[in-house]
Order: C-alpha cells, then sequence, then structure tokens
C-alpha cells in the first residue's frame, strides 16, 4: 500500500484499463489482475512476465479516490464474479481488506495450492490481518508495514542530551517516560520544540496495545487502554507539547523538512521511503531521489541523514497491500490456472529470491520473516538517510511483535468515529469523557448497524 501513489493515479486517470487485453493469445493462460495503483503492475511486468512467457496478464486500475476501486469490486463480484471481465487476483489495502476477506468473494489461498510450510514464513501480523475469523488465509502481502518512531537527531541531541538511538529509546521505552520526556523536551527549548505534531500521531502506535478489538462476540469493545490514551493525548495538548495539527497537514510535512521543530513521527515502513524522506526538503527531486545534487540540498538545506530510528513505547503495524483471490472464479479454475495464481502470489510474497532482490531495489520492508532473515544475514541495510543506521534490523523487531489479531472490518469507520466524538472534543476540554463516549456510542450505532451497541 503506498498512500502517494494512490493518489497521483486518482489524478492521472479516471477508471481505467493499463494493459488490457480482451481475450488470451491461444495456448496462454490469462490472468485477470485488479489493483488501485500501477505498483504491483510494474513489479510483475518487470519481475515476473519475462519469465512466464505462458501467461496472458490483463490489468486494471480503479483509483481509491471516491471508493471507486471497492465499489467496482462489490459490484463485479456481488452479481458477476465468473464473468471474463471479473479479476481472478485482486489487492486489497488495509481500509478495507477484513472487509473483503471476511466475505464468500474472497478464496481461501489454499484452494489454488499453498501450503502450510508455504504460508508459515511470513510474518504473523501480515497473516493475521490476511486471514479471516476462522484462521482462513485468503490474502497475503509482499510488504511488511511494522512502525516505529523516527525523530531528528540533532534535536534530541541539542534539547535531551541524546546521541545513541538507544538513549532515544530510554526516553520513550512507555508512554509514561514519553510523557515525561515530552515535558522535559518543552522545559528544554522553552517551548520551541515539540514531541509530535498532534495527538493522531501516536494513535496508530497506541492501539496496538489493546487486548482485543473494536468487536468483540458481536458487540462494540471499549478496551480499557483507549481512555489511558484519551488521558495521555489530553495531557499533551493541555500542556503544549504538541504542534496541534494533524497527519497530512502541511505543519506535519513542515516538520519533516525542519521548517518547525517536531522531534517525533510515528511512521511504517513506507512512511519512511514514500512519507518522510521525500519531505525532508523543500524542492525534493522525486525524479533523481539518490544522485548527488539532490542528497546535498537535501542535506544542506533540510534535514537529510538528520533522522534515526528506534521501536518506541509499543510495536505496531501501519497500511499494507494483500493479494486475493477471487473464490468464484477460482472454483471454476481448470488445475493449470489455478497452478498459475498460487506462483504468481507466491512469488511476490514469499519468494526469497524475488524479496531479497526487491527489497535491494527499493529498500521495502518485505513480508516474509524468511526473506528479512536473508537480508540481515546478508549485512542488512545500512542508511544514508538514518545517518548509516539499518532501518531493516529495527523493522524486523517491530513486525515480529505486532498484534495482526485485532484489526476487523470495521476499524476504518470506528477509528474515524472515536477520533470525532472522543480524541478531539475531549483533549480540547469541549466535553468530559463520559458525554465524550456516550456520543461515540450514539454514532456508532447509527453508522453500524451489524454490531450490538450496549
Amino acid at each position: 500500500m503506498k498512500k502517494v501513489l494512490a493518489l497521483v493515479l486518482a489524478a492521472m486517470m479516471l477508471l481505467g484499463c493499463i494493459g488490457g487485453i480482451a481475450s488470451a493469445e491461444e495456448g496462454k493462460i490469462k490472468l485477470v489482475v485488479w489493483s488501485f495503483t500501477n505498483e504491483l503492475q510494474g513489479m510483475i511486468e518487470k519481475y515476473y512476465l519475462p519469465n512466464h512467457p505462458e501467461l496472458e496478464i490483463e490489468f486494471q486500475i480503479y483509483p481509491t479516490d471516491g471508493n471507486a476501486y471497492t465499489t467496482k469490486v462489490d459490484n463485479l463480484l456481488g452479481a458477476n464474479a465468473t464473468s471474463d471481465e471479473a479479476p481472478d487476483i485482486f489487492t486489497l489495502e488495509a481500509a478495507f481488506v477484513k472487509h473483503y476477506v471476511e466475505s464468500d468473494w474472497t478464496g481461501d489461498l489454499k484452494s489454488i495450492g499453498f501450503t502450510d510450510e508455504e504460508l508459515s514464513v511470513a510474518f504473523p501480523v501480515m497473516a493475521q490481518i490476511g486471514a479471516n475469523a476462522a484462521g482462513v488465509q485468503k490474502g497475503l502481502s509482499w510488504q511488511s508495514t511494522p512502525g516505529v518512531l523516527m525523530y531528528r537527531a540533532s534535536l534530541a541531541e541539542k534539547y535531551l542530551g541524546v546521541t545513541s538511538p538507544e538513549e532515544m529509546q530510554a526516553k520513550v521505552a512507555d508512554w509514561d517516560t514519553f510523557l515525561e520526556t515530552a515535558e522535559e523536551l518543552k522545559e528544554k527549548s522553552e517551548g520551541a520544540c515539540k514531541m509530535v505534531t498532534g495527538s493522531g500521531d501516536i494513535w496508530n502506535a497506541y492501539q496496538y496495545q489493546r487486548s482485543a478489538g473494536w468487536v468483540v462476540d458481536g458487540k462494540l469493545n471499549i478496551d480499557d487502554e483507549l481512555l489511558d490514551f484519551e488521558e495521555l493525548v489530553k495531557s499533551l495538548y493541555e500542556d503544549d507539547l504538541t504542534q496541534k495539527g494533524g497527519a497530512w497537514q502541511e505543519i506535519w510535512f513542515a516538520g519533516m523538512r525542519g521548517e518547525n521543530e517536531t522531534l517525533c513521527y510515528f511512521l511504517p515502513t513506507w512512511g519512511l521511503h514514500y512519507t518522510l524522506k521525500p519531505n525532508c526538503v523543500a524542492g525534493w527531486d522525486a525524479e533523481n531521489p539518490d544522485s548527488e545534487e539532490n542528497i546535498k540540498n537535501a542535506t544542506e538545506n533540510g534535514t537529510y541523514g538528520d533522522w534515526r530510528i528506534t521501536d518506541g513505547p509499543v510495536a505496531y503495524s501501519w497500511g499494507g497491500t494483500w493479494m486475493g483471490i477471487n473464490a468464484a472464479k477460482a472454483a471454476a479454475a481448470d488445475d493449470a490456472k489455478k497452478a498459475a495464481m498460487h506462483d504468481l502470489i507466491y512469488f511476490f510474497t514469499l519468494n526469497d529470491d524475488f524479496l531479497t532482490q526487491y527489497a535491494a531495489d527499493s529498500g521495502d520492508f518485505v513480508g516474509s520473516a524468511k526473506a528479512v532473515e536473508t537480508i540481515l544475514a546478508n549485512g542488512g541495510t545500512p542508511n544514508p538517510f538514518l545517518g548509516g543506521q539499518d532501518h531493516y534490523a529495527i523493522f524486523a523487531s517491530a513486525a515480529a511483535l505486532a498484534n495482526g489479531s485485532l484489526m476487523s472490518e470495521y476499524d476504518d469507520t470506528i477509528n474515524s468515529l472515536w477520533s470525532d466524538n472522543v480524541t478531539t472534543p475531549y483533549e480540547r476540554g469541549e466535553v468530559d469523557i463520559d458525554t465524550a463516549i456516550a456520543n461515540f456510542k450514539a454514532a456508532v450505532a447509527a453508522a453500524i448497524t451489524t454490531i450490538t451497541v450496549e
């Protein structure tokens, strides 16, 4: 999953077809593959098709803006799932992966030949998210998206005396310590440097501490950890320890460029390569990111080389893209086509040789624990953007600890309702916590009629 790619594609095309072929050439196996960005298409064309002349692949790309992708999937799989137009394989992002793996529209990957031994090498957090409530594996991801804490080394040293990621980790080892460090940062910087941009920055991490997700036995569940979260963010807000802004706002990016003093960002693997790095300086050259001129400009006029990463208070995951199969077309496929579907998904999500090469080419953190072990054994990935720090080693630790079983198909909606009805008004002192939660429950009951709200 790459938010930036999705936005670019949405601007470039309407509902469209890239590489569309009406029918397979004689003697070839045709696979229809749908996605919401061109990322998978590029990977298939570069790494897979040159060695598989027996295949013909029709790519369909429907940007996620305006729910075009999910609307198209729902309409076609709900009414005509076995048509030539319908996908054999389609991608699923974190916002809606659970909706599909919990439906009958997606098939058990074992139905096309996956074995328990093959599936065992996937990072548990990504496998858990790609499985339904009964444990049936319906999706696999070529990437794992563990999250860490990323911080400005120069600011940490200037205000906190921190000179290494290990020292920084001690300053953010748990949320109580994190808050203490935020207070220390305010005192030492005389209020100039803030711990984070806003309360939303820590949500993706904090929610992974819950003992259970939003829905338990069909009922809305408000974990006690969420009440602790509200007290933390209220303290951060009232004590002026944040920039009082939000993710994807200009103030968030300004801190990445060093235009304001923001110490920490909670970001996952894609956040390093596709959010923090290209926003480390005004005028980043996206066409030639590794050129000497671009890096010189980003170092002298931005924050390139000033970032470090550490585990932070809790292991978490944020985002991802899964490959799933159309259950109806898989059931109707002959053995050769099932094998082709298996081999394509296996290659991109579990094949050690491909994933190690892809990691070297892209820097992306892959979804196979076995491939990550290989990468680390071969010397890891020293990263000049991080002052030579090996981001793979830190991400590997986080990926092994994150718990994907907390995610449900309702998360996207409920998370937004919690933010709108509880976090924002409560931290600003507009409502007390009991009123906020009552408002939240009413909003959930109105938005989702398939779960019980008590």
